[in-house]
């Protein structure tokens, strides 16, 4: 999948429920072309859509990914497979007392997360919430989560536009112990997570409070968009 029916894929996948006016505008093609793409799209599963009500005049409709679509855009279940194995294999018969099936998923995907930190760790190690933000930023955007982080009244929130594990993220929620981590130890702040794609959300957002000291010098939402 590349070219124009690629970006149709990622706008639908950012801003679900989209037109086809809004993504002519967005990629600066006629709307004629953009019905042609989500024809085809439409053909291969990838793309559905609805009829949105109006009062007056023609009726419109919004498109949607479909689950294929979601699959068509970047995934990694073989390195996340490889990852559990590894771990799985290290683990011990204490460190598995009392967890559940979930909690050792749990368990594995904190030590995940925590064997990439380490790797990040001299990047970001007593750097300010700024230059830790921006490394936060790059790690996500190299692993295909496609991230974005906005500053609202002393709060950063954070949103995963595509989970390259996905299909493994909605059957628990234990995948979403390896983002949380990553975020927490990166920015080294406590996140909460606000929304999450296994409760039907179109994409995971943990959000973190700043104290004012550290929101006076905060990057502005501009320069978050730039480095993202």
């Amino acid at each position: 999948m590349e070219g124009t029916r690629l970006r149709i894929l990622q706008l639908l996948q950012k801003n679900t429920n989209d037109t086809v006016d809004g993504l002519a505008q967005a990629i600066g093609l006629a709307a004629a072309t953009i019905r042609r793409h989500l024809d085809i799209l439409q053909r291969d599963r990838l793309v559905a859509f609805e009829e949105v009500r109006k009062k007056t005049g023609r009726p419109e409709y919004s498109f949607f990914l479909t689950e294929d679509g979601q699959e068509a855009l970047p995934k990694d279940y073989d390195m996340l497979l490889g990852l559990m194995i590894g771990e799985l294999a290290e683990l011990s018969v204490d460190d598995t007392m009392g967890r559940d099936g979930e909690g050792v998923l749990e368990l594995v995907f904190q030590r995940l997360s925590g064997r990439v930190f380490e790797d990040h760790r001299q990047e970001v190690e007593g750097q300010s919430l700024e230059v830790r933000l921006k490394a936060l930023l790059r790690l996500l955007g190299d692993e295909d989560f496609y991230p974005e982080a906005n500053f609202v009244d002393g709060t950063l929130r954070i949103r995963l536009i595509n989970c390259p594990f996905r299909s493994v993220a909605l059957r628990s929620k234990a995948v979403c112990t390896f983002d949380s981590n990553i975020i927490s130890s990166m920015l080294d702040m406590a996140v909460s997570q606000e929304m999450c794609i296994n409760d039907g959300a179109d994409g995971c957002v943990y959000i973190g409070r700043v104290d004012e000291k550290t929101a006076a010098t905060s990057p502005s939402n501009a320069e978050v968009k730039a480095a993202s």
